[in-house]
């Protein structure tokens, strides 16, 4: 049975760039289409990934205390990134005002190297 990638997708539950990557590092084996896309075995799909079951009726098991932990961590991850945010946040105000004040140093210093006639007659 032949399959695109996008068949092959739904029928083990990954993405089509999931299944496309691994047709291009070699860990799924398929061939090209000539108008584009993939021809891929089922049986060589599913030697590589397990096939997901296609009923509509089942519900999914709840995960038991593996939610929390990921939800901590999850938690704990965010955390970190709005420290790093305004670490950054502190850092890029920090150069702007270096560069602010760099500006206005260099702009004294060329209205300084006016002559005295052109400080004069204010050219």
């Amino acid at each position: 049975m032949s399959l695109s990638a996008s068949q092959a997708a739904k029928k083990v539950g990954k993405s089509v760039p999931t299944i496309t990557r691994a047709i291009k590092k070699g860990k799924l084996s398929a061939k090209p289409r000539d108008s584009g896309g993939w021809v891929i075995e089922a049986s060589e799909l599913f030697r590589v990934w397990p096939a997901v079951s296609s009923d509509s009726d089942v519900t999914p098991a709840m995960l038991g205390d593996e939610t929390p932990s990921e939800t901590s961590v999850l938690e704990r991850e965010v955390e970190l990134l709005r420290e790093m945010l305004e670490e950054t946040r502190v850092d890029r105000d920090s150069w702007k005002d270096q560069a602010q004040k760099i500006t206005a140093l260099i702009e004294d210093q060329s209205a300084r190297k006016k002559g005295f006639w052109a400080r004069l007659v204010g050219k």
